[in-house]
């Protein structure tokens, strides 16, 4: 499933895979000034490169190397002759496979290797200049693009909901608050989320994820200083594990959040 959603120059591709014609999970792409930003799953590639027809493309970045922001990136290199680029730290992940829990390929499909370039600083299109921010916690290649003339950035998973609740094995809270702080120190006006869509608040809903992951992060050190189980701190602080977690055999988890923050109380 695919839908085209047009906002001034920026379209967004709101795509998933369906289940009996429902959504399983929203993800997309957003192109701008002939430049696509993340290409979603490996799923919707066909129905992408559908979409894409008769639209001028000049060039693809990716976020990060998490198949649903990456997995057309094959398709669109073969069909639309482009280069798909990427952070450093995501090249050899595209180029060579990562590894991809069961109920990532459920969703999203099963990606194939594709040959990519390493980003530089900046992204020049033909009327824009992007910035490309290095925004780690959710992946070691994780990446913002942020157009200063117009105050755009185009946020991956950084931003996701103002509201965690489950966190993959590999995120870093920490980390994830300094790469928030780094974003809402620039003179933002407008903020695209891969998975939301553009946000009607996104400057104040940056910021107010950043404040409420550093009170939740608080909370969480004060509790397990004072003996309590991470799984019990996570119920407190967190939330309940829910149908996501479940459905990723614990992979994703409210456990995770809190198990990220007493790691980084260890080191």
């Amino acid at each position: 499933m695919i839908r085209a959603e047009e906002d001034g120059d920026v379209t967004f591709f709101r795509m998933a895979r369906t289940l009996r014609g429902r959504p399983l999970y929203w993800t997309g792409a957003y192109l701008v000034d002939g430049w696509l930003l993340d290409c979603g799953p490996p799923a919707t590639a066909r129905e992408l490169l559908h979409a894409l027809e008769g639209r001028p493309l000049e060039g693809l970045a990716i976020t990060h190397h998490h198949e649903d922001h990456m997995g057309a990136a094959p398709l669109l290199v073969q069909a639309r002759g482009l280069r798909a680029r990427i952070h450093a730290a995501g090249v050899p992940l595209l180029e060579h496979g990562f590894a991809q829990a069961l109920y990532r390929r459920v969703a999203w499909g099963r990606p194939r290797r594709v040959k990519a370039e390493a980003l530089g600083a900046e992204l020049r299109t033909s009327r824009l200049r992007f910035q490309v921010v290095h925004t780690p916690g959710h992946s070691v290649d994780h990446v913002c693009f942020f157009e200063a003339d117009r105050g755009w950035l185009f946020t991956g998973d950084l931003f996701l909901a103002e509201r965690v609740r489950y966190l993959g094995p590999n995120e870093d809270v920490a980390t994830l608050i300094s790469s928030l702080e780094t974003v809402c120190a620039l003179p933002l006006t407008r903020v695209f989320c891969a998975h939301r869509g553009p946000l009607a608040d996104g400057p104040a809903a940056l910021r107010r994820k950043a404040d409420r992951l550093r009170s939740q992060r608080q909370q969480i050190l004060e509790l397990l200083r004072q003996g309590l189980p991470e799984r019990e701190v996570a119920r407190r602080v967190v939330g309940r594990e829910g149908p996501l977690t479940w459905f990723s055999l614990g992979r994703f988890s409210a456990r995770n959040f809190v198990s990220s923050v007493a790691r980084g109380s260890r080191s």
